[in-house]
């Protein structure tokens, strides 16, 4: 049967009938999941928009006139309702390839694995148009994928694909995040769906995961200091950034691989995005050396190529410099003396500053006497820097103490599982989750003791106090076993009375009521904003309390109220870091890693619980 939008529409309820139809058929057209909105234009979003701009958090991506953005429109025709789709993607690899000595890989963002999404999506929705044209002939309909005015997130959240996430992705109660996005105006007045009214709830963790800090609080994405974003910049990068993308060539999906509501999600039916494992996990050294026709062979048919290869290229240069992979010093010096692009040149000197050796410094050296870029000067003259015995002890402290890595997302390819960082105390060594853990595994040393809390196990690197677990190692080693593997490269575990003397001793005095003030060293290991949190705990004075809002506004970030709470939720060094002082708005005793009967214990031996009898 066939419509008209004409003189002689049809009722409502035929385009509810008419919709009910295309949720049946959607599958059958490559979609998975289909919903529909009002077109109504989007007036809460321009608000957030325009901040968004003003606190210069823009890609340059993006679509420049706000009103276009929040207002839907259809060229000849008033817009009488939205489409909304999504498709889905692999979030899992089936044995990916794994780097080797002299043979490391990079990683592409599972958005990048099989087909450019772009032209998977608009072929399934130029057949939901021809579908829907075969029905109502008069019907204008008007598709775009992210590339088009409209924010996809606002048009899927209205139409009920999913809820917006802490993480600024849309989250499908079914699908999870692992969806691609595209949205149809129209001027077929189709009867609204519901939003879904899930949410994420108390959780933070995209937000302490992420890499860079970029997700400055709920749903609030930086998009200048995110990885992804980054990975595809052309030009320079500062060694923050070059640090923190590790091996990643393109995209980053470490804030959905940290979700819950991803857990167990990996699907598969979708053929066209079904990884190519050398194209998702390729060798590094062979990027170098393709010319532009090669790199359209290798990489043109995904959504890595629309950036062209020098942001690819100069990706892989990082990535062998975060591996300090010695056998890439030959190709990195072909590249600095050779490669006509500065940007390339300059990544290469700062990736021989990381490798080191007598031949890495004998070609920046080199290079210096050649090189006439002033950018690229400056990068050489940094990495010699490194490099000169007279200043390589010093320049190794401020490696270490603004060390950072990648997130586990590299390393869980085959899983289903902005501001600048604040200065870190010079016995605080901050880094991330690293995929090459900084200067190699670290071995990692424990103690435990008898307090009147219960047993303590308490651990430590070489550079200082690192984790505190309630409990005995008999029952907390499979967490200090994945702590180690996560933050120190699985280096290993053993007791050492010895080293963990002064630990246990300090603690042992806390408890006796003889120590108010810690005097350990300290290697704190979570992204930058936990640090951040963490420092700010360490100023609480013994037996006083503050609110998690009273720290939120301490590090500047009043309204990260949750997401502080999340980061001293995860506090590695509980009792040590004062954690247990902070307590809710109405003084309820929350968030507190060991429980609240240890925090009530801790709070009750400083004194602090004196006046709170009835709590």
């Amino acid at each position: 049967m066939t419509y008209t939008l004409g003189s002689y529409a049809p009722p409502p309820s035929v385009w509810e009938e008419l919709k009910q139809e295309l949720k049946v058929v959607a599958p059958e057209l490559g979609i998975d999941d289909i919903g529909f909105a009002s077109a109504e234009p989007f007036q809460s979003l321009k608000g957030i928009l325009q901040n968004h701009r003003k606190l210069g958090y823009e890609s340059g991506f993006e679509e420049q006139d706000l009103d276009k953005r929040v207002t839907p429109a259809l060229p000849g025709t008033e817009p009488k309702s939205l489409i909304a789709i999504a498709i889905t993607y692999h979030s899992k690899m089936n044995n990916p390839p794994k780097s080797e000595p002299g043979k490391y890989r990079g990683i592409m963002a599972r958005s990048a694995w099989g087909r450019d999404y772009h032209h998977v999506l608009r072929e399934a929705m130029d057949r939901l148009e021809n579908y829907i044209k075969e029905r109502v002939p008069d019907a204008k309909l008007e598709s775009m994928v992210d590339t088009g005015a409209l924010v996809d997130r606002a048009v899927s959240e209205r139409a009920g694909i999913g809820f917006s996430a802490k993480n600024c992705a849309i989250i499908s109660p079914k699908f999870g995040s692992w969806i691609f996005l595209g949205e149809m105006v129209t001027n077929i007045p189709f009867p609204p769906d519901t939003p879904v009214t899930e949410d994420c709830g108390e959780c933070t963790k995209c937000i302490d995961a992420c890499p860079t800090g970029a997700l400055v609080g709920p749903g609030q994405l930086n998009a200048q200091r995110c990885v992804s974003f980054l990975t595809q910049t052309k030009g320079f990068l500062d060694e923050e950034a070059m640090r923190k993308i590790g091996n990643r060539l393109y995209g980053c999906d470490t804030c959905q691989i940290v979700c819950p509501k991803n857990r167990g999600k990996n699907w598969t039916h979708q053929e066209d995005f079904k990884p190519d494992p050398e194209k998702a996990k390729p060798l590094l050294l062979p990027i170098l050396d393709m010319s532009n026709r090669e790199f359209k062979e290798a990489f043109g048919d995904t959504s890595a190529a629309w950036r062209g290869r020098k942001p690819i290229q100069r990706n892989a240069v990082i990535a062998l410099g975060n591996f300090k992979d010695i056998s890439a010093v030959p190709k990195l010096s072909e590249v600095l003396l050779k490669d006509p692009r500065p940007e390339l040149r300059g990544t290469a000197a700062w990736a021989l500053g990381r490798i080191g050796g007598e031949e890495a410094m004998n070609n920046l050296e080199k290079s210096m006497k050649s090189e006439g870029d002033s950018r690229v000067r400056d990068m050489l003259q940094q990495a010699l820097n490194k490099l000169k015995p007279e200043t390589k002890g010093n320049e190794a402290g401020v490696e270490e103490d603004n060390a950072a890595g990648t997130s586990p997302a590299i390393d869980h390819s085959g899983s289903a599982n902005g501001n600048q960082p604040e200065q870190q105390s010079p016995v605080i060594h901050g880094v991330e989750p690293m995929a090459v853990p900084e200067g190699g595994p670290e071995m990692l040393y424990y103690d435990e003791l008898l307090t009147p809390i219960g047993s303590l196990t308490v651990c430590a690197t070489e550079k200082g106090l690192c984790l505190i677990e309630f409990g005995s190692f008999y029952v907390k080693e499979a967490v200090i076993q994945q702590w180690s593997r996560t933050w120190a490269g699985n280096g290993g575990y053993t007791r050492d009375e010895e080293r963990l003397a002064p630990v246990v001793t300090q603690l042992k005095q806390y408890f006796s009521g003889e120590l108010e003030e810690f005097d350990l060293p300290l290697d704190l290991r979570g992204t930058s904003f936990q640090l951040q949190v963490w420092e700010a705990l360490k100023s609480i004075s013994y037996g006083t309390m503050c609110s998690y809002k009273d720290v939120a506004e301490s590090i500047g970030r009043p309204k990260a109220v949750r997401a502080v709470g999340g980061a001293n939720n995860k506090n590695p060094v509980p009792v040590v870091v004062p954690c247990h002082r902070v307590i809710g708005a109405d003084g309820a005793l929350i968030g507190y890693g060991g429980g609240p009967e240890i925090k009530r214990a801790l709070l009750t031996l400083e004194g602090a619980m004196n006046d709170r009898k009835g709590s």
